[in-house]
């Protein structure tokens, strides 16, 4: 004989089991117990409540619908229970003939209450960045290569340097971020040793390191032009849209070869074996709407080239996810004592010299 459960029933069964009856039921029992020789299991208890009850809290929150409604009653809670855990700890003020244990214990729930809801809160701004910004990333439209015999060509904006203007300028603003840090540090020392060094380079970031690093960008954009980069057999050929020829290296001419393809800033970096070296940065360049930043990666094929060109996988720079870096086995960096001047040379060709001078000593 089955027995059907009355509407009653029901209803206290629900009760029962609802996670606010056991958040009270923590609360109740961690009353009594602050103060006294059990005060920890009565601070545990109220922690467990104020957890309990914000889960609660997180979860209707997240069913609310629509989406704007639900984040705009997020946020009103989280400022509400941010005010509210606020004022139980002045001393004194609102509680009028609450029993102390009471408020400790409302106090003590009070925090992990607070918590979860501003976590929640983080977590839902996070989540939302990361969904925005996946969906802008897959609707960018990468640069890609095009084939033409045994050369692939890649068409991009970049802002064009010379490797010797692109390091100098690197050190400047390094230099700048040392020399603001110590300035910091040396005229508000006080001020300094209370933020600690985290939120001073927070502070710096703000205040200078974005408007510097803006100016740095407008600059950059400013420099933008539309460059072909064709490489293969043949080696590296780097024109501008005008037809400009910026470098133009056989593949016995390419010292080394950086290619930077997620970390910020995007870049290309050419060392020639003799003259001076390109950078063409594409992170900082001005782009038309709906392209990406990034570089595609550099084509199988081209790489097998290269390797039979002498030039491959560099051993003495760690290549980071998203960057390669290519090197010509056999290049060493020699000093010209009589001049100071720096030069590049082949170490078979200085071995076979050395060879024929023992050979002619002998």
């Amino acid at each position: 004989m089955t027995v059907t459960p009355t509407p009653t029933r029901s209803l206290v069964r629900r009760v029962l089991v609802h996670p606010l009856t056991w958040a009270a039921v923590c609360l109740a029992g961690a009353i009594p117990l602050l103060g006294t020789a059990h005060d920890f299991w009565g601070f545990l208890l109220s922690l467990v409540a104020g957890w309990v009850a914000a889960h609660v809290v997180v979860r209707g929150l997240f069913r609310l619908q629509p989406t704007p409604l639900a984040v705009s009653v997020h946020v009103a809670l989280s400022a509400a229970a941010g005010w509210a855990l606020f004022a139980m700890v002045q001393p004194g003020q609102g509680w009028g003939a609450v029993p102390p244990t009471v408020r400790t214990a409302l106090s003590f729930a009070a925090i992990t209450f607070s918590g979860w809801i501003w976590l929640a809160l983080l977590g839902r701004a996070t989540a939302a960045v990361q969904a925005s910004s996946e969906h802008r990333a897959a609707r960018l439209v990468e640069p890609e290569w095009v084939r033409e015999q045994d050369d692939w060509i890649l068409r991009l904006p970049a802002v064009v340097l010379r490797r010797s203007t692109y390091v100098a300028a690197t050190a400047v603003l390094g230099v700048l971020a040392v020399g603001a840090m110590g300035f910091f540090a040396f005229v508000f020392a006080d001020l300094a040793q209370r933020m600690g060094p985290m939120a001073m380079l927070l502070l710096l970031g703000w205040t200078v390191g974005l408007p510097v690093y803006l100016l740095v960008l407008v600059v950059a954009r400013g420099r933008t032009v539309d460059v072909e980069l064709r490489i293969g057999r043949g080696g590296v050929r780097v024109r501008t849209g005008d037809g400009d020829t910026l470098m133009d290296a056989g593949p016995d001419g390419i010292r080394s070869l950086l290619w930077s393809a997620r970390n910020a800033p995007t870049r290309i970096v050419v060392r020639p074996v003799e003259g001076a070296g390109l950078v063409l940065l594409v992170g900082m360049a001005r782009r038309p709407r709906g392209t990406a930043a990034t570089l595609p990666a550099l084509p199988p094929g081209l790489l097998r080239i290269w390797e039979e060109a002498g030039l491959g996988v560099s051993s003495t720079r760690r290549n980071r996810a998203g960057e390669l870096s290519l090197a010509r086995v056999g290049i060493v960096d020699t000093v010209d004592r009589r001049g100071g001047r720096s030069r590049t040379r082949r170490r078979d060709e200085d071995e076979g010299v050395s060879a024929r001078e023992a050979g002619g000593g002998g």
